[in-house]
Parts: C-alpha cells; sequence; structure tokens
C-alpha cells in the first residue's frame, strides 16, 4: 500500500519508450495524471501529492527525454509525440478517465490531448501556461537550461537558488536530486536529453501551430478547466490568463501568491488548496466558469418596451440616441469589469482561505439579465428624449 507521504516509482512502456512514472495515494481513488514542464520530471509535483495523496490516485509522469524516462531515439519531441505517449499510457495503466494537470509545456500537451481525447478527461488544470507565454520568461528558462552542463552538484544548486529564490536551499536540494544525475568524471548533469541543449540539433519540438491556432485549441476545451497562474510569473501574464478564462467556454482562473511559474512548488498549500477544492466542486457538480453572463448584443440595447428604433429616422436622432447608449453602455461594461475584477480577487482569496466561496445561481444569473435588459431600455428611452430635445431645439 502506498501512503499519502509516500511513492512509488515504476515504469511503462509506451510503444518504443520506457516511461517512468510515480505514484502516490490509494489506487481506489479518483485518477489525477500530472504532466510537468520543460526540463523537469513528475517530480516537480512532489510537493502537492504529499498534501493530496489522501484523497486521490496522483500518477506523476516524467515525459519522453524527461527525468527517467527514455529519450526519443529518432528526436521527435513533437505535441503529437507527446500526445500519443500519453494516450499509450493511459491505455498501459488501464485508465478509463482522469484528472489531467499540466504545467507549462506539459499544460500545452495537456489542452492537446483534451481537445483529442475529451471523454477521458473528467476536469483539467492548466498550471501557468496560456497560448501565449511572456518572452522575457521563456528565454529566462532558456538561459538556464542552456548555462554549464557539468558541475558538482551544490553549484547546480546555487544557480537554481539564483534563478528561483522563493525556495530555500534545503528544498532546491531535494529537487535537484531527482533533475541531475551523475557523469562519469564525479560531477553532475541534467537527466533531460542532452540535444535539448544544442541549438543546432534537428529534434522536432512543440508544435508548428501559429498563435491563432493554439487560442482556437484553448477555446475548443468544454471540459471544465482552472487555469491556475502563479502571481508572480514572468511567463504567463495577467492580461493573457484573463483573456484565456474569458474565451474558454468552461474555465475559471485562481491566482496563488508568493509564486512564480513553478507554481505547484514555490507555494504548495495555497496550489493544492485550489486544485482540490476545484475538482471537490467538478465531482459534485457545483463548478461554475469564469465567464459567466455573455453581454448583450447591440440589437438588444435599442430595444424599449418592445419597441425597435423605426429605419427612416433623421440621422441626428440615431446619432444622438446612438451617443447616449455608448455612454450608458460604456459605463455598464465599466461597472461590469469592476465587479469581475471583485470575484476574481474573491477567488484568489479562497485558495488562502480556503472558504467555500459564493457562486451565482441560475436563478442570480437570470435576475441580473433582467436587470440588464431593464437597464437598457432606459438607455433607449432616454436616447430618444434626448433626441427629441435636440430636434426641437434646432426648429426654434
Amino acid at each position: 500500500m502506498v501512503t499519502a507521504t509516500s511513492y512509488q516509482e515504476k515504469t511503462a512502456s509506451v510503444g518504443s519508450l520506457t516511461l517512468n512514472y510515480q505514484e502516490w495515494g490509494e489506487s481506489t481513488g479518483p485518477a489525477v495524471l500530472m504532466l510537468h514542464g520543460f526540463g523537469v520530471s513528475g517530480h516537480m509535483f512532489d510537493e502537492f501529492a504529499e498534501r493530496a495523496a489522501g484523497k486521490f490516485r496522483l500518477i506523476a509522469l516524467d515525459q519522453r527525454g524527461h527525468g527517467d524516462s527514455d529519450w526519443s531515439e529518432d528526436g521527435d519531441y513533437s505535441r503529437e509525440a507527446f500526445v500519443s505517449d500519453v494516450e499509450g499510457f493511459r491505455q498501459a495503466l488501464g485508465l478509463d478517465s482522469f484528472i489531467l494537470v499540466g504545467h507549462s509545456m506539459g499544460g500545452l500537451n495537456a489542452v492537446a490531448y483534451t481537445a483529442q481525447h475529451p471523454s477521458r478527461v473528467r476536469a483539467l488544470v492548466l498550471v501557468d501556461v496560456g497560448p501565449e507565454s511572456a518572452r522575457e520568461g521563456v528565454e529566462n528558462i532558456v538561459r538556464f537550461t542552456r548555462g554549464p552542463d557539468m558541475l558538482e552538484f551544490d553549484e547546480f544548486v546555487e544557480m537554481a537558488h539564483r534563478f528561483n529564490p522563493r525556495r530555500s536551499l534545503e528544498n532546491i536540494r531535494d529537487r535537484m536530486r531527482h533533475r541531475l544525475k551523475e557523469a562519469e568524471n564525479g560531477k553532475w548533469t541534467w537527466k533531460f536529453d542532452s540535444r535539448f541543449r544544442d541549438k543546432e540539433s534537428s529534434l522536432r519540438i512543440g508544435s508548428e501551430q501559429s498563435n491563432d491556432e493554439t487560442w482556437q485549441l484553448f477555446r475548443s476545451i468544454a471540459t471544465p478547466t482552472l487555469l491556475v497562474r502563479g502571481a508572480e510569473s514572468d511567463v504567463l501574464t495577467q492580461e493573457i490568463a484573463e483573456r484565456v478564462v474569458r474565451e474558454m467556454p468552461n474555465a475559471r482562473l485562481v491566482l496563488v501568491p508568493g509564486a512564480g511559474h513553478s507554481v505547484p512548488g514555490d507555494n504548495p498549500d495555497d496550489f493544492t488548496a485550489a486544485v482540490r477544492e476545484f475538482i471537490e466542486e467538478v465531482q459534485q457538480g457545483q463548478f461554475t466558469p469564469e465567464s459567466g453572463i455573455e453581454p448583450l448584443p447591440l440589437e438588444a440595447l435599442v430595444e424599449s418596451n418592445g419597441h425597435r428604433r423605426r429605419p427612416g429616422m433623421l440621422t441626428f436622432i440615431a446619432a444622438g440616441a446612438a451617443a447616449v447608449l455608448a455612454i450608458g453602455g460604456a459605463t455598464y461594461l465599466v461597472r461590469r469589469n469592476r465587479q469581475q475584477s471583485k470575484e476574481r480577487k474573491a477567488r484568489t482569496a479562497l485558495a488562502r482561505s480556503r472558504q467555500v466561496a459564493h457562486v451565482p445561481t441560475t436563478a442570480e444569473l437570470e435576475a441580473t439579465r433582467e436587470r440588464m435588459t431593464e437597464l437598457a431600455a432606459d438607455l433607449a428611452l432616454l436616447g430618444r428624449h434626448r433626441a427629441s430635445e435636440a430636434v426641437q431645439a434646432l426648429r426654434e
């Protein structure tokens, strides 16, 4: 039996590769499959697994070319190859459906897998990843992984601590034991495929999709999704994170304070609280996405008591009414955006307090729609009055 504070290292044959993975928790619990980011391994989820293993069967996969899994002989590290590995791994373990967690590169692989196999993914957790990344953050990661590759162990620890000073030296030392291997000369080097460091290598890496195509891939995911952003991340900006949850049909955003890009290890307590709450909501059928109420179409905003503006009215009248409506509509949008901002902050506080936040009911949403319709009618009526006054002034 695997306890909540221990794990087993296991392997699975997937195609021509032997993939390594860590398993935590009871085999009878809901399965949670975790995909790490570039250059690390499944052990990046250790702190999360230690806290969550009491309720779930947690499986952290070392993806091809990473950790203790095989390197790809033909250099195929395309997103398609990673997705194929996940499906083969699922079949090897006999998993029917599962909760999928992906960080950074693993998050992009998770989105692609979910798009291809939606019936297999019960819920999706994306950790500090979106269709677009901040260039500076990505370049920092590249510089770190392409830095010196043959050092004393403690030199690697010091280098990693400079890269992420949020962690203690002790924590980094524990993590680096899973990221490094001892070389024949007694020094240490990275476990990931050394060809990743070669700018001239012919590896097939990632995807050839454009940004627009990647955005469309995210929009295609109807699976309940939690997007977790480190509040201090230099990879996923707040602007992109908010856009993701607006454009995905069934997603919500949570910010984890005190965390950068490596959210699960930077602040494991708040990360675990947010993920556990999300999973529980999905299991109980209580998950509510961030998107909320869609804005009313402009056509609805020019209706008042069932009457529309008639074609052929004086252009001046139309312009006057439209101006008033625009001002009123802008005021409404500002108020709505402020309200959404307050709701996002409330969800962030939830991760800290672990208290259940208020989720609007269907009745509350319908009441809000009715209030919006009434507001639109009032604005339209005001527009007609102002336009009428303007015409009267011209006649005088």
